[in-house]
């Protein structure tokens, strides 16, 4: 046999290694910087400094932890060296195509599922493929180690979810909205309780496969947990609150020490989700190379490897620069906050059945238990509830005492987990506990809730489709190893690099569009006038794309070829998004920088943008209609039907050229508005009127007429709405002077 192959196995294991850790932590990256970035606590470089920092240090110290890779899914004794080799390289492919995916949509998911059951997947397919006759593919699984740790994952879901409604509903309760009147007499113990739990979920969770400390003293630690626990809390407790009477913000001290815990939980234990198997691969082609033949059981994996520190730092060094420079770690982060943000945000998610229905149920059981609820207990939850009002500053997506207990809550659940040694996914705990502290924050509200839960609904169903497809996928690949060999290469690495470039193009449109309204939230706050200014000059912009979009349809219905207006779904999709910008800018803006007459031109910018919507969903409607009318073959437009959609692009065409100039030359012209509500009357009668004279004379027929009078009957639609933005454009003009 050939062993040259097995050099080119090794040179691409370590090329999928260091792909895997890229899209790994792009996708893991939320985990540890959520509650730091969504509370701003400090700059991003400081946040990512610290994080780097706690990922250096989990990096080294995570060597026994690759065992799970090896073993913990499948019995690599029943295994050739050979089959393992396929294994080991359908889950590499698997993992870094479907991790790529999410983060090209900004999803979260667990590497740790992803792992458990890419390992699974393949290594059932290679049983059932290389088995004996009589025995069952199952008998090669650790199928009690594969059901805890699938159970334990799933499970941490829901608790999670209560545990950060209920900590976060207390703390509220507690401490207010309020929190620097409330914070002298509660926060030395609060803080002192969160940093032990830091400390603590430091000493055993990130650090228990490490050789930088003494395995007696964990066990001494673990043996002695609650005495332990009690004298550094009080050391701490005195130490806090010493801080507090200096005026020091112990909260910020909890985010950023919670963050750097994360990080070093995460490297310590999430990294053998993406250099385990590369490791373990090596470990087998060296096998292959000392035997001579790779047809010899995987003995030697039963036991334990002690992973070169080498490529400990290595790991350690691709996983912050990714921190430092992926944009699609920024993209997953952002998911994350804008579904826990008490702000008015962009939702990224639409509503749909089962999130309308969710919130419906909520809020009948909700107003049942209000009815019940005596009144003095009510005021009381409202007064712990009330925000301060006056001028709002805020740039933040929740505040820093639910930054602390989304870092606090997540670390007690993940030590609590490593204490009685129950498997978790730190991104399902994490995110759960950030959407449950930010239901409790009533963060979720009416206008929002179905969006929010939409969202939640959509992360947690992803999960469970990575469960799913991880396993199908990376059976279907060591399907094909063991067919074609390594002949699979042939087909397997140009859709693999096919996928690659083509999510990161997807990416890219996405974070373009994302990017396109860029309003600073400073400028809201600090200058609402300057932020009205920006919004309306970008919405004039966006009009003009209104009005070629519209015109390349027009064009396409005069002339029965759907090319001519290709891509203009996709034009009309971002001009939508932006449409939601927009309203979350004014939103935003704080009206008591206004006087009266500001408001009241502020309130016609509004009106602008919803007329704008309107305009928008003209346009997809005629768009629509007008691929029904070439698709099925409708007659061609006659000369007359030619002559009327001329006159009528003309009558809108004029219109947008006023808007224009309206725009441009800052002159008010109070006739035109007449004036253009004359003549879209007057063209309207003129075209029914010659559509009727046509059936009478039947020149035109009622089936082939019927799609072009509706056609029609849109353009008047959008006429209108475009003659009342240029009504709201003329009295929005003021404002726009003065600033």
């Amino acid at each position: 046999m050939d062993f040259s192959i097995f050099y080119f196995v090794l040179v691409l294991m370590i090329f999928l290694a260091i792909f895997d850790l890229i899209v790994g932590v792009a996708n893991d990256a939320v985990n540890f910087t959520n509650s730091a970035v969504g509370s701003r606590v400090t700059s991003k470089k400081n946040i990512l400094i610290i994080a780097a920092v706690g990922v250096l240090l989990g990096a080294v110290s995570s060597s026994g932890m690759m065992e799970v890779a090896r073993k913990g899914i499948f019995k690599p004794e029943l295994f050739t060296l050979g089959a393992l080799v396929y294994i080991f390289l359908s889950v590499m492919i698997t993992d870094v195509l479907l991790l790529d995916f999410y983060n090209t949509f900004g999803l979260p998911t667990s590497t740790t599922v992803s792992l458990v059951f890419e390992l699974l997947g393949a290594s059932l397919v290679m049983a059932y493929l290389t088995k004996p006759v009589g025995v069952d593919a199952f008998s090669y699984i650790n199928s009690e180690s594969a059901i805890k740790i699938i159970s334990g994952i799933f499970m941490s879901v829901m608790i999670a979810f209560v545990v950060g409604i209920v900590v976060q509903s207390l703390l509220r309760i507690i401490f207010s909205f309020q929190i620097e009147k409330t914070i002298g007499i509660f926060g030395g113990p609060f803080a002192s309780f969160s940093s032990s739990v830091l400390i603590f979920f430091i000493i055993i969770s990130a650090l228990k496969g490490s050789n930088l400390i003494d395995k007696e003293l964990v066990v001494f630690i673990e043996s002695n947990l609650l005495i332990l626990f009690s004298i550094v809390f009080f050391a701490l407790l005195v130490f806090f609150q010493i801080l507090i009477w200096l005026q020091i913000n112990v909260f910020k001290i909890i985010i950023l020490f919670g963050t750097f815990a994360l990080a070093m939980a995460f490297a310590s234990n999430d990294l053998v989700n993406f250099v385990g198997v590369p490791l373990a691969s090596i470990n087998v082609v060296q096998l292959i190379f000392e035997s001579g033949n790779p047809m010899d059981l995987g003995m030697a994996l039963s036991g334990k490897v002690q992973t070169p520190q080498v490529f400990l730092l290595v790991s350690a060094v691709i996983m912050i620069a990714t921190l430092i420079f992926s944009k699609k770690a920024t993209s997953v982060t952002k998911t994350e906050i804008s579904l826990a943000s008490e702000k008015t945000e962009i939702e990224l998610f639409s509503s749909n059945q089962v999130s309308r229905r969710i919130v419906k149920i909520f809020l009948e059981v909700w107003g049942f238990f209000k009815n019940y609820t005596p009144s003095f207990f009510t005021s009381f939850l409202k007064s712990r509830y009330t925000k301060v009002t006056g001028k709002n500053n805020k740039t933040e997506s929740f505040d820093l005492l639910r930054a602390s207990v989304n870092v606090t809550a997540s670390s007690l659940l993940i030590l609590t987990g490593t204490l009685y040694k129950l498997p978790l996914s730190t991104t399902f705990v994490t995110f759960m506990v950030a959407m449950g502290t930010s239901l409790a924050d009533r963060a979720w509200v009416r206008y929002n809730a179905v969006n929010r839960v939409s969202g939640v609904l959509t992360v947690i169903g992803g999960w469970f489709l990575t469960a799913m497809v991880t396993t199908i996928l990376s059976g279907l690949i060591a399907f094909s190893f063991y067919t074609f060999g390594f002949y699979a290469f042939i087909f397997l690495l140009p859709i693999s690099f096919f996928l690659f470039v083509s999510f990161n193009k997807i990416h890219e449109l996405r974070v373009k569009l994302s990017d396109e309204f860029s309003l600073p939230l400073d400028y809201i706050n600090s200058n609402p006038k300057l932020a009205i200014r920006y919004i309306f000059e970008h919405l004039m912009e966006n009009i003009q794309d209104t009005e070629t979009i519209l015109s390349s349809i027009i064009k396409s219905l005069t002339t029965g070829k759907k090319s001519h207006q290709k891509g203009s779904g996709n034009q009309l999709e971002r001009l939508s998004y932006l449409y939601g910008a927009y309203m979350v800018g004014i939103a935003e803006v704080d009206s008591s920088d206004f006087d009266q007459a500001e408001i009241i031109q502020s309130y016609n910018l509004e009106s602008s943008i919803h007329n704008f919507r309107k305009l928008i969903n003209n346009t997809l409607s005629i768009r629509k209609n007008v691929l029904y009318k070439i698709d099925f073959q409708f007659s061609a437009l006659n000369a007359e039907e030619k002559e009327d959609l001329k006159e009528i692009k003309n009558f809108i065409q004029s219109i947008f050229e006023e808007i224009h100039s309206l725009v441009k030359k800052r002159k008010r012209n109070d006739s035109k508005i007449k004036g253009f509500r004359k003549e879209f009357s007057v063209l309207k009668f003129k075209t029914h009127r010659k559509q009727i004279k046509r059936l009478k004379a039947k020149t035109a027929q009622m089936a082939g007429l019927v799609p072009f009078l509706t056609i029609v009957e849109e353009l008047f639609d959008f006429s209108h709405h475009l003659i009342e933005l240029y009504n709201n454009v003329d009295r929005i003009l003021p404002l726009m002077e003065e600033n």
